[in-house]
């Protein structure tokens, strides 16, 4: 509006909102100024975009493998792995001088993530005292070698009267075939079998988990003197242990 109050209209031309800095000036007249992507062009971008993520599963599978089959390699390993233990045992066993056959070797689950593998050791009967320490020895140092994390190899050694239970323990190995001797040399006894109870959590060298049996053909106070004769055994190789003298 002028001074003597009369309107005066903008210039001609011009519209009141131009910009020099405005968004067509920026960016074009209209949308048409961004190119849309064509439907070739949307598929390779997708393509591309799942190909990647792919390849970054695979790397992680591959990775997690290799950390994973590292750590049950290393010192101990993390898994439980009773199979191939059983068949490291089997092998070692069956290669030792004396052993005339190993059987029953079999896996039981104990807890969680334990296991005992059992198996039958079968010894040539005619072997000597010495020979026979040196087999207990060696069944149990290869009990030892393939025993691994939740695993224990527990055996037992069958001399044709006597059978003995071998742990990864040399000592309770020995202590059981002692005992086993000195119970077969009493009077009347015709058969000893020295070895391991199975309980609710496994096997055990512990004396109270010890499963001793004598066999006598004894009667009457025979049979009540081989029986005291045992227990005495007993107490004097392996003290703790319960011996039980039966009948054949």
């Amino acid at each position: 509006m002028s001074a003597g109050g009369r309107h005066t209209d903008p210039p001609r031309g011009r519209d009141p909102w131009d910009d020099d800095d405005d968004l067509d000036t920026a960016f074009g007249p209209d949308t048409a100024s961004i190119r849309s992507r064509s439907r070739p062009e949307r598929v390779r971008a997708g393509t591309a975009i799942v190909l990647g993520v792919i390849g970054v599963a695979v790397v992680l599978v591959v990775v997690l493998g290799v950390i994973l089959s590292g750590v049950q390699r290393g010192v101990g390993g993390v898994f439980p792995q009773p199979e191939a233990d059983r068949a490291r045992f089997v092998a070692a066993a069956s290669a030792l001088p004396g052993v005339t056959a190993v059987e029953r070797a079999r896996s039981e689950k104990t807890s969680f993530a334990g296991y005992d593998v059992t198996a039958l050791v079968r010894a040539d009967p005619a072997l000597g005292a010495d020979d026979r320490r040196a087999l207990v020895s060696a069944v149990s140092a290869a009990a030892a070698d393939a025993s691994g994390s939740g695993v224990r190899i527990w055996a037992d050694v069958d001399f044709g009267s006597q059978q003995v239970g071998v742990s990864d323990s040399e000592d309770a190995s020995q202590r059981r075939l002692r005992m086993a001797g000195q119970l077969d040399a009493i009077g009347g006894v015709v058969g000893v079998s020295c070895t391991f109870a199975a309980g609710a959590d496994g096997r055990s060298d512990e004396p109270a988990a010890q499963q001793v049996t004598v066999r006598s053909a004894g009667t009457g106070t025979g049979f009540a003197a081989v029986a005291a004769a045992a227990e005495q055994v007993g107490d004097d190789v392996f003290p703790g242990v319960q011996v039980r003298t039966v009948q054949p």
